[in-house]
């Protein structure tokens, strides 16, 4: 599925949570039932360093701050409701300020919630590396794909920014498209940046992993940044068109949608309305899974909104489960482990509750790629296990 991105409808309520991912600080609300918002303003403070502010993505009313559980915390999470009122678009302020020095910058892309890149630095040692992750390499997504071929120059600029931001040597934009025409623009506008290099890897799952992308351009980890491709973009929007981030580009896809699409979607708006936009389902899922099919998560409903870290939905037709059998010590999983980890030996120790083995199998370092749950023909679900490992060393 390679569609152009679509700009999603004004969704009837937007959800923002203010915790969007496992560990992180929940934000404090700065609106209550009752308050009028518009588009762009923002409605949660963070309390740690390691979240963003994050913002209305719609005008309209605050109509409830309730309790809700989300498919990646434990316990609910606080989340701010807004009905949707009129649909206006935020128009772009054109800075008149055209010099910016690297801590201005920093602090313009924090406070509009686009990176924060005072925390990613932390430990970073000079002369520092920015890495610009276009790898997309799960089966079904295609969202950074097409940012990469319909904002190619904002892309670059973005790029330019986060480079003077972090006082960076040198960017490498890391890709693995095989299109030529893509490549051949590419190349025509790298030609004219000196401090951005491009690097084509193969189109090899999982490749797009930070870990590993650190470790075929052969950069330490204390001398680079690994920023994704989106958020280059978003960051020009920020600085250039004073944008805050309120939307993403997710890929709304799989055998069970009718009509699958690249949606820019308003954080906040609820899955079910995205799957509406695609014109609904071609069959009953059986399967829908958060994020790509190798790393995502098994999700049971549509009642889930849109976070900065969603990429895509995939929609899987029913079928008939697959049973856990046991270890036919074949070594698939070892084989195609890009750590060079034994899985399944952590797996047994998990099962055994041998927790002292899990640190000399160094279960810590698993990526959680989903290669060796993938390649295994007794159907073991290694990644389980594998999480259950590094919750363990966590305690």
């Amino acid at each position: 599925m390679d569609k152009l991105i679509r700009p999603s409808s004004l969704p009837q309520k937007v959800c923002l949570p203010l915790q969007e991912r496992a560990g992180d600080v929940p934000l404090k609300p700065l609106v209550r039932p009752g308050s009028t918002v518009r588009r762009g303003q923002q409605v949660a403070a963070p309390l740690g360093k390691g979240t963003l502010p994050l913002f209305s993505p719609v005008w309209g009313e605050v109509v409830a701050l309730e309790k809700s559980l989300m498919p990646w915390s434990t316990e609910p999470v606080e989340v701010i409701v807004i009905m949707a009122g009129k649909d206006e678009s935020l128009l772009p302020v054109t800075m008149a300020k055209k010099e910016f020095t690297p801590d201005e910058l920093r602090s313009l892309l924090y406070n509009l919630g686009v990176l924060n890149l005072d925390l990613s630095l932390a430990g970073k040692n000079k002369p520092l590396t920015l890495i610009v992750n276009g790898c997309e390499l799960e089966p079904y997504l295609t969202s950074t794909q097409r940012l990469l071929e319909e904002k190619t120059k904002e892309l670059f600029w973005g790029i330019e920014l986060i480079v003077q931001a972090t006082e960076a040597e040198k960017a490498i934009l890391v890709i693995s498209t095989e299109k030529r025409g893509v490549l051949e623009d590419l190349q025509d506008l790298i030609f004219t940046k000196k401090n951005i290099s491009l690097e084509i890897f193969p189109p090899r799952y999982p490749l797009d992993h930070p870990v590993l992308i650190r470790r075929m351009l052969n950069i330490p980890q204390e001398n680079s940044l690994v920023v994704d491709l989106p958020l280059a973009v978003s960051a020009y929007e920020a600085v250039a068109l004073r944008q805050p981030f309120m939307e993403k580009v997710v890929t709304i896809t799989g055998p069970a949608i009718r009509n699958p699409q690249n949606i820019r979607a308003r954080i906040g708006t609820m899955l079910e309305e995205l799957v509406t936009q695609c014109d609904g389902f071609a069959v009953e899922p059986g399967l829908i899974i958060m994020g790509g099919p190798l790393r995502g998560q098994v999700i049971t409903s549509l009642e889930v909104p849109i976070t900065r870290f969603a990429t895509g939905f995939v929609f899987l037709p029913e079928r008939s489960p697959f049973l856990e059998g046991n270890c036919l010590f074949c070594g698939s999983c070892i084989d195609s482990c890009p750590m060079g980890l034994y899985p399944i030996f952590i797996c047994e120790a998990v099962k055994s509750r041998n927790w002292q083995a899990l640190e000399d199998l160094e279960a810590e370092n698993c990526i959680f790629c989903g290669t060796c749950s993938y390649v295994c023909p007794a159907h073991i679900p290694h990644q389980r296990y594998l999480r259950r490992a590094q919750e363990r060393g966590a305690k």
